[in-house]
């Protein structure tokens, strides 16, 4: 069985591709619409599993995130050097939707873009992630930890019986 294209149900997929965070196998034809993660064999004939590929990198993946108002940052920075989105975005290899989005708020880069943009733009997105600690008598090893069903339920009764 050959793979068909997700999109346009073509059956002849040459790559997985990835469009607003979502894995595809895709045509030759679609293939344009995303970003090309693996092509595929032309000799491929079973079905390929999108969960065994990588994931891409979100931007939590390094212990790093990206400081507020990273978009404004990046516009005021292209402004200042008076440089167009399009330019920018052929000279990372990104779409310029996906850095318009960006730019806009309306996406969050993701570490190796964030990157990419402080070194074209010479500016600073990305920080060292700071680690919270919350300091509980129910955990004495003092680190974070995401709180369980069981945490809410006590924290509850505490509010009830003050």
């Amino acid at each position: 069985m050959k793979l068909s294209c997700d999109i346009c149900g073509r059956p002849d997929a040459r790559a997985v591709i990835l469009i607003e965070g979502a894995k595809m196998v895709a045509c030759g034809g679609c293939m344009r619409n995303g970003k090309v993660l693996y092509r595929l064999d032309e000799g491929v004939e079973e079905e390929v599993d999108l969960r065994s590929l990588p994931a891409r990198k979100s931007p939590m993946d390094e212990g790093e995130e990206l400081i507020d108002g990273y978009g404004n940052l990046i516009k005021k920075a292209r402004d200042r050097i008076g440089v167009r989105l399009s330019v920018i975005a052929e000279k990372i290899s990104e779409r310029e939707s996906y850095l318009d989005a960006i730019e806009n708020g309306r996406m969050k880069p993701t570490i190796t873009v964030a990157k990419k943009l402080e070194r074209e733009l010479g500016i600073k997105l990305v920080e060292k992630a700071s680690e919270e600690t919350v300091s509980s008598s129910d955990r004495p090893s003092g680190r974070f930890s995401e709180p369980t069903l069981g945490d809410v339920i006590v924290e509850a009764k505490k509010k009830k019986g003050k």
